[in-house]
């Protein structure tokens, strides 16, 4: 060799190998939110009456009274359910091993 030349050795206890890389993909996205939803619960009493109240005096004032009663109307309890959520995204795919 030359005097301005050189070569550089590796230590003795250096060895050469191969080196295998891997990692894992990332988290999947969150869930989208439920739709939503609403509920109404109505009730309705409806009474058609007709009704006649004859009156008949045969002396002096007569009177006539026509009563119609109806019932209490209530409304059922009213359930909705929204719609369901999104699913959440994939996570990534990672690095695989190599040589």
């Amino acid at each position: 060799m030359f005097e301005d030349q050189y070569a550089e050795l590796l230590p003795a206890r250096t060895t050469m190998q191969t080196v295998t890389v891997t990692g894992t993909g990332g988290n999947g996205g969150a869930g989208g939110a439920g739709g939503f939803a609403a509920a109404l619960s109505a009730a309705l009493n409806l009474v058609e009456a007709n009704q006649t109240a004859t009156a008949i005096s045969g002396f002096g004032d007569a009177t006539a009274a026509n009563v119609a009663a109806t019932g209490d109307a209530t409304a059922g309890d009213a359930t909705a359910t929204g719609g369901a959520g999104g699913a959440g995204g994939a996570g990534g795919a990672g690095i695989a091993g190599g040589e």
